[in-house]
């Protein structure tokens, strides 16, 4: 009686077991599937909308009345997505701290980051970069008058007192500062550029590290008198080239083919004088404007 009754069970175990396996498997499938419609070619396919991950930068990416984005990255995002031939193209802003950008994209809050964003060695195992989509060098912001008269990171690293800000998560541009002889414990993370400016404004940092063309379009957006762009400003050297930053959009490595339909799109737009006209009105050169020669393998390698 007792084995009979341990077979039955054994059995009635056996179909659950299987049962829940099955479930398990059904889910799996079910999540791979819900992951691989939800690309971004699905998405544009299906007429939704790109979800756009951004941390707002002026001019990159800036956040309008209801939601609207505007830039130099939103605007060359459409220009783009038309070049592939999508039409009726929408886009949904998802604003996030600049550190949030790429955490936000692996876990699916979003499907593209527009922003600043540099390309490097370390970003590039974690998300899938498109070409170069603009090269940027650095400036720092200070109280009028530039009272501690630095023009270089060799006169930040002179002065140990000198705290140097900038955004959390851009990694990079303090690198070029650490390079330069610049301690880390002359750095201060602050989560986003009104914070930095304040900070610079009341005294709790003595300057805002950020891209030349950010802060030059913030200061004439600005019109504050109390603050300055430094101006010249050497650029760091690392090991003997100029460090200048390399930025690009960023989406998930599931959409590495979509990328690279993107990126033959993207070059054509770049390479067009209709592009350079349109990069003017955001205070982009054409020296600003990547042209094929820097590509995002021989960053990513290093």
């Amino acid at each position: 009686m007792k084995a009979r009754q341990a077979a039955r069970g054994a059995r009635s175990w056996g179909l659950i077991a299987a049962r829940l396996s099955g479930c398990l498997l059904a889910g799996l499938f079910t999540a791979t599937a819900v992951a691989a419609a939800d690309g971004v070619q699905a998405r544009l396919d299906g007429g939704q909308a790109v979800r756009v991950g951004f941390a707002e930068q002026v001019p990159f990416v800036v956040m309008g009345p209801n939601g609207s984005l505007t830039g130099y990255e939103v605007d060359l995002l459409k220009t783009v997505l038309q070049g592939m031939g999508e039409k009726n193209i929408k886009v949904e802003a998802v604003p996030t701290e600049f550190g949030a950008l790429i955490p936000g994209l692996m876990a699916g809050r979003f499907d593209v980051i527009a922003s600043d964003l540099y390309i490097r060695p370390d970003r590039c195992k974690l998300v899938a970069f498109a070409e170069p989509t603009h090269i940027v060098n650095d400036a720092v912001v200070v109280r009028a008058g530039n009272s501690k008269n630095i023009h270089s990171y060799a006169d930040i690293a002179r002065d140990a007192s000198f705290k140097l800000g900038y955004l959390s998560g851009g990694g990079p541009i303090a690198d070029h500062a650490v390079a330069e002889g610049v301690k880390k414990s002359q750095l201060v993370t602050l989560p986003d550029v009104a914070s930095l400016f304040a900070a610079v404004k009341t005294g709790r940092i003595d300057g805002f590290l950020n891209t030349a063309i950010t802060h030059r379009a913030m200061l004439k957006d600005a019109k504050d008198p109390s603050l300055e762009i430094v101006e010249p400003f050497r650029q760091a050297v690392i090991d003997g080239k100029p460090a200048i930053g390399v930025g690009s959009f960023a989406f998930r490595p599931a959409d590495k083919a979509f990328v690279q339909k993107f990126d033959k799109s993207l070059l054509t737009v770049l390479k067009s004088d209709a592009w350079v006209r349109e990069a003017a009105k955001y205070g982009f050169a054409r020296s600003d404007i990547p042209q094929g020669d820097v590509t995002t393998e021989s960053l990513c390698k290093g």
